[in-house]
């Protein structure tokens, strides 16, 4: 018998869903598939209500998808591996890093490569509010994922172990990016760039409004001098190269990029795929989950399906089908307390069971003493690396977990998160930093430091004519007094400047 699986891409513009029915991957159908705006049914909870007037989305096993727009990320690193104490830690290890209590947030986590966590956060009431929505209209919610990791996994599974690349879903007015690297996902980020991007710098090339250039847009009927468009889509892909950099430079990617996948609606404009091509010099390959997992799709639906716009509700049903580890925000309080448990499942989780206790079995007769002796002491050396790394200027390491407590909470005082800091969030005078200084200057800040009301930075530009212009800018912001230039020079590789900047603030 068939199982049914749902999967819901609820985005900012529209919700799509794709019904996958089967019992294995190579028998899979698209049963079923919907593309409800938003907008024109007035919010989510009404364009749910129309979804749900169609009864194949009924009763069935359902994964969210859902944007990166409230998605806080940190990169984490724990001196432990186990799960459970990593879920416990894990709020305790945010709080000081984002604008919420820990009792406010869910948390999930991805392991990398380097042997960090892609650690994502959100609130707790977002969570709820869409776990009823969802359940009070259509189906029991199983998965709430990330449409971004959602989509990169499929990718991940057709990909070399070794290479590196990103996964860009390009929606109307936000894109965004699933950097992977030997076989794992190692960031999420989102740009500001999409299909309404490419529609206003038509609009203005060919002097037509915004809805006429939208139809030419995605009919392709028109022709174009290439200035305006062209500009548009280079600098995004200037940004997305000055995040590949950024990345190496953090150690979070080892490697240039080797593969660019797209998908989303912005994906279908060649102009974007030629720009991209050329100036990354790689082949953008155009993502099609169903044709690459040879999944058929019922004969009426054929015509209508386009995988660019339903990928991720396609990859969030397979999600479900196949029970692999991503982000799940469906966990502790949001738990789903009737779970779709399929035989496929049970069997997995029974060989999982069968080999720790194998392991568990082997490992009680193999180990002695002098072993645990020495894994302690390992473990010990490793509590002690840590602690120097975050604490070095500690005299001697006697309750490192208090330590380094005292110590989040002094930096927490001198970085202005408590009233005896700063009159004003470290992070307004960071949002001034960022929007203050234009992206033509391609200015790249390596190191920012902020106490006792000044602020260090420290980075690279192209030319100290760029400094100037960006310490000029600076002082525009209402939170800053004065901006002084430190020292600066060129590059090991002479291309660039390191420069130092002392920003004094009001």
């Amino acid at each position: 018998m068939k199982e049914f699986f749902l999967g819901l891409d609820i985005g900012q513009k529209t919700i799509k869903a794709v019904i996958l029915a089967g019992k294995t991957l190579s028998g899979c159908r698209i049963v079923a598939m919907e593309e409800i705006d938003i907008n024109e049914y007035g919010g989510t909870g009404p364009a749910l209500k129309k979804l749900a007037e169609n009864m194949n989305f009924h009763n069935v096993p359902c994964c969210i998808c859902l944007p990166l727009d409230d998605v806080m990320f940190r990169q984490v690193a724990l001196p432990f591996r186990d799960d459970n104490k990593i879920r416990k830690t894990l709020p305790f290890e945010l709080e000081p890093l984002i604008p919420l209590s820990r009792e406010e947030i869910v948390t999930d986590y991805l392991k990398v490569p380097a042997g960090g966590l892609l650690v994502a956060a959100i609130a707790k009431k977002s969570i709820q509010d869409l776990i009823t929505a969802v359940e009070s209209n259509i189906a029991e919610v199983s998965i709430i994922d990330l449409s971004a990791a959602a989509l990169a996994f499929p990718v991940l599974k057709k990909t070399a172990l070794d290479a590196c690349g990103v996964v860009l879903d390009l929606g109307a007015s936000c894109t965004t990016a699933s950097f992977y690297e030997d076989g794992a996902i190692v960031q999420l980020r989102s740009f500001s760039f999409g299909g309404d991007s490419i529609t206003a710098a038509l609009a203005e090339e060919l002097s037509v409004d915004h809805k006429e250039a939208e139809l030419l847009k995605i009919n392709g009927s028109y022709e174009v001098t290439g200035k305006n468009i062209s500009a548009v889509c280079r600098q995004f892909c200037r940004e997305l190269k000055n995040t590949v950099e950024f990345m190496k430079l953090n150690g979070a990617l080892k490697s240039d990029l080797s593969h660019i996948t797209v998908t989303g609606g912005g994906s279908l404009n060649t102009h974007l795929q030629k720009e991209m091509e050329d100036y990354f010099g790689l082949p953008v390959e155009i993502l099609d989950i169903a044709q690459s997992e040879q999944i058929e799709i019922e004969e009426n639906l054929r015509e209508k399906y386009s995988p660019s716009i339903m990928n991720t509700a396609l990859a969030g049903a397979l999600e479900i089908f196949d029970g692999r580890k991503s982000f799940n925000f469906r966990q502790g309080e949001f738990a789903a307390k009737n779970g779709h448990i399929n035989i496929k499942e049970q069997l997995r989780w029974a060989a999982i069971i069968a080999g720790i206790i194998f392991f568990l079995a082997v490992t009680n007769q193999l180990l002695d003493y002098g072993l645990q002796v020495r894994h302690l002491s390992i473990i010990k050396k490793q509590i002690s690396a840590v602690f120097k790394k975050n604490y070095p200027e500690a005299p001697v390491m006697v309750d490192p977990l208090q330590q380094l407590k005292a110590k989040l909470a002094e930096n927490k005082k001198a970085f202005g998160f408590y009233e005896g800091g700063l009159n004003f969030p470290v992070v307004d005078l960071l949002k001034d930093i960022s929007s203050l200084i234009p992206p033509s200057l391609e200015v790249i800040i390596t190191d920012f430091s902020c106490e006792n009301g000044i602020a260090l930075m420290k980075g690279q530009a192209i030319s100290v004519d760029d400094v100037s212009a960006a310490r000029n800018e600076l002082i525009k912001s209402r939170h800053i007094k004065d901006v002084t230039m430190g020292s600066t020079s060129l590059t090991k590789e002479g291309a660039k400047v390191d420069f130092n900047l002392r920003i004094e603030l009001k």
